[in-house]
């Protein structure tokens, strides 16, 4: 189990990598264009050289949907949340539950795959872990 989660981190550090890269923040879809550019960062955050700028094009509005809707800001929400997940798993990896306790594990497991996407609407902030 080491060694898997060992593997399951390395993959997770590469996703983070790559969402940085590309800017970190969300990516957004300009229908009229074709165009999915990335979603403009608060002033207090560093930017990249030429992170202003359009990042896909896609004839079909469910294309630009897809993409949008895996940007780098959802990765690295994915990558936070299972992160916590794995964190939460190793502490309790050999451990005898009994059913309330695995009932509580089960709880954390759910609010924790649901925090990637919070910013959706209807989340409900008492979900949060």
């Amino acid at each position: 189990m080491d060694e898997l989660v060992r593997w399951l981190g390395a993959q997770l550090d590469e996703d983070e990598r790559t969402a940085r890269e590309a800017g970190g923040a969300a990516w957004e879809e300009l229908p009229v264009s074709g165009w999915v550019h990335t979603s403009p960062l608060p002033d207090t955050e560093w930017q990249p050289p030429g992170y202003d700028h359009h990042v896909a094009s896609a004839p079909l509005p469910s294309d630009r949907a897809h993409i949008v809707r895996h940007g780098p800001a959802r990765v690295l929400s994915e990558v936070a949340a299972k992160r916590q997940i794995i964190e939460r798993c190793t502490r309790v990896q050999g451990l005898l539950l009994d059913d309330f306790t695995a009932e509580h594990l089960a709880d954390d497991v759910l609010a924790l795959l649901a925090l990637a996407y919070a910013g959706r609407p209807g989340y409900r902030e008492e979900w949060r872990p």
